[in-house]
């Protein structure tokens, strides 16, 4: 063994003799309170970055299917498709497309 691999070996072997690092306890609480403070709206300019990334993945995913030989039919069920989907996921959890109340005038069929 080189210098370096015994160092290594060192290494590993005080590592492996720590002890092993625990959560507290309350670690789920105070992880619930973070996440409930940092889990607001975005900031205008977090939104404008997110839709300016959408928007240049969309067109650099176009170009590539284009290049690839793929007709337009095919390119646009392929970019639409997924926000579609996206969406129908967003009704389905809301449950408007199931008929009950989204809080915005739409009640349950009794």
């Amino acid at each position: 063994m080189d210098s370096s691999e015994a160092e290594i070996d060192r290494l590993l072997r005080r590592s492996m003799a720590a002890p092993v690092p625990r959560l507290p306890p309350d670690f789920d609480l105070v992880l619930s309170r973070k996440l409930g403070r940092s889990s607001e709206r975005p900031n205008r300019y977090g939104q404008i970055l997110l839709a300016g990334y959408g928007v240049i993945s969309a067109v650099a995913s176009i170009a590539v299917m284009r290049g690839q030989g793929l007709g337009w039919g095919m390119v646009a069920a392929m970019t639409l498709g997924p926000l579609a989907m996206l969406e129908a996921a967003r009704r389905l959890r809301r449950g408007s497309l199931l008929g009950r109340s989204t809080g915005r005038g739409l009640e349950a069929p009794e």
